[in-house]
This record gives C-alpha cells, structure tokens and sequence, in this order.
C-alpha cells in the first residue's frame, strides 16, 4: 500500500525529506505546509531542487488534513504542540525531527494532550534524526553485546558549520556573549528532547536513574566570523560542549556528549571527532563510530531526515500514542540500493 505524506516545512531538513518521499516507491507526497509566507503557492519541486511536482506549498492545515494523509513528516525549526495535536487527532500519524522522542519536556498538560490526540485519532508520534535518533539506537544495539555495562556513552563532535540555519544556533546561544548569564540556559530549554533521549536509553536498559544532570562550557570566536548565514562577534560564542548525563547513586550511567563549533576562528579550539561516537566501559568495553567517509562533503539535513523518513512506516504500523526507538521494529534504509 501506497503511504501518503505531507511535508510539514521545507527548510535544512525539509528538503532532503521531501527528494527522499518523491523516490520511495511505498510513498507518495501529497502535500507540504510551508512555514514562510513567501513560499505560499510555490511548487514544492521548486523548493526542494527538484523537476516541478504539482504540488504546492501552503499554510492552510485544515486544507492538507482533507487530503487524509497517512503521517507527516514533521520537520518544522521549533515544534508547535497545537499543530502536532490537530494533526495527530485527524488520525494521521507523525514523524518528526523537531525537539522530539518522548514529549515529556513539553511539560506534563501539553504532553497530556499529545497523548490524548492520539488516542483520539488512533495515531502514532515517533521522534529521530541523527541525534538525537540514530546514534541512540547504535548504542542500544551496541549494548546487547554486553555482559556488563558501567556506562554507555553517546558523543557528537563535530564543526557544524555546513548546518546553515542561524536560527537554531541562535536559540541555543551561538552569538551571544560567552558570559551571558542567559546562555546556558538557552541551550538546556532550547534542546529538550537531548535528555528525553538519556532518559529512553535508561528506560530502554532498564536503568532506575535518580536525576539527569546538563553541564555546559563555551569557546569564543577570536576575532568576527562571517558564516554566510550568520555572523558572531569576536568574543562571542562560537562552540559549546554539553552534556546530559543520567545518574545512579551519584555516578553517570548514561551520557550524552555534544561538542559543537563553528569554524576554527575560536578558542579553545576543541578538536573534534567529525561524526558520532558511542562508548561503553564493561565487559567487554566497547567503542562504535559513525562518520562520513568524506568529511565536510555531507549533507548534515539529510543525515538527520532519513532516520525519520525510512521510519514511516513502521510508525504508520505502531500503536497508537508516543512511541519511542526500543518499541519499533529495525528501521533500515530499505529501497535505497541502487
């Protein structure tokens, strides 16, 4: 059966969604919420780098949910419990990239209302991308072979330069003076669903975390930085170093690692790992990493995009509510060989 998608925005990681649904043979895009008003009307082909598809761009919701699609593929900046909510209760599932694994960030009444949506509609919401996504889910599968684990680690280290969307970066701090008070907790509120991912993989282990602690350090530009899509200060923040980290009786059992820059104009200039790396000390101890082969010639939108595109369907085939990465069948990248 033939699953039909609507895209729901065309930014970073919109774009290589929306090649990607066009060349599935088990999908068909039927629709495309846009969320710039200049790109109302407009072929949705031609905002993607694609032949025109005859489909075009639109802001009207009610519209693309008369179409009766089979999910959305969720892909907006910032998430918008409102929409996700009317989605969902039209029946049609989601997936999504947008600050999303398992809602509990959102706070306990809108996280009720997701789940009621979906109760209502008989519809399924899952959360991925590369991280959080992915690279949970290696470390998942890392772990079976484990007869012990102390602790599991999950590291992204990478110059993000070539992620070209000010606005995120901007939300998290990037820009801003290294010791601005408001910084760092910016970044904590601005990325939730990183510590709704420590706490899947403890739920996942079945480890009884007590807290789930964030930590954070940032590197300054040593003089201006003209990104192309942004600029940042000398003195301002140019890299940051993060980590969440699950605990059991005072000691991480879980931690998620994030070191970020923009360029080398910074200091200290952390060297960088340029993909995701997961650790476990054990037995026997392990070390998985997952990279480009030709680093700086990848596309970090699609990297994030296609976890969530190959699990269309097994998430169009789930229960309905929240699910999460332990709860679905493999997700693979089926119809891709070439």
């Amino acid at each position: 059966m033939t699953l039909r998608i609507v895209q729901w925005t065309t930014g970073v990681v919109g774009r290589p969604a929306v090649r990607a649904i066009v060349n599935h043979p088990d999908m068909e895009l039927v629709g495309c919420y846009c969320h710039s008003a200049d790109k109302v009307g407009r072929d949705v082909g031609e905002l993607c780098g694609l032949p025109p598809l005859g489909i075009r761009a639109t802001r009207d919701i009610d519209a693309l949910l008369a179409l009766k699609p089979d999910c959305v593929c969720y892909m907006p900046q910032f998430p918008d419990v409102d929409h996700m909510v009317r989605i969902l209760e039209s029946g049609c599932n989601i997936v999504s990239t947008a600050y999303f694994i398992t809602g509990s960030m959102f706070g306990a009444e809108n996280l009720a209302r997701i789940k009621a949506a979906a109760a209502r509609g008989n519809a399924s919401i899952y959360g991925s991308g590369v991280n959080p996504g992915i690279i949970h889910i290696i470390a998942l599968v890392a772990s079976s072979g484990c007869a012990r684990i102390d602790k599991i680690s999950v590291l992204e280290s990478v110059d993000a330069t070539a992620y070209a969307s000010a606005g995120t970066w901007e939300g998290i701090g990037f820009g801003r003076r290294v010791d601005d008070p408001e910084a760092p907790g910016l970044a904590e509120r601005a990325m939730p669903s990183f510590k709704e991912a420590v706490a899947m993989m403890a739920s996942a282990l079945k480890i009884p975390v007590e807290e789930i602690r964030y930590d954070v350090e940032y590197a300054a530009a040593t003089e201006d930085v003209d990104l192309g899509y942004m600029r940042i200060g000398k003195g301002c923040i140019s890299g940051l170093r993060c980590c969440w980290s699950a605990r059991v009786n005072g000691r991480a059992v879980i931690e998620l690692k994030i070191a970020w820059k923009l360029g080398d104009k910074l200091a200290p200039n952390w060297p960088v790992e340029d993909g995701w790396v997961v650790e476990i000390d054990g037995d026997p101890s392990l070390r998985c990493v997952y990279q480009p082969r030709h680093i700086g010639q990848f596309d970090p939108g699609l990297m994030t995009a296609m976890p969530a595109v190959h699990a269309i369907p097994v998430v169009c085939a789930a229960p309905a509510g929240i699910v999460t990465a332990d709860q679905l069948p493999l997700i693979i990248g089926a119809h891709t060989v070439r």
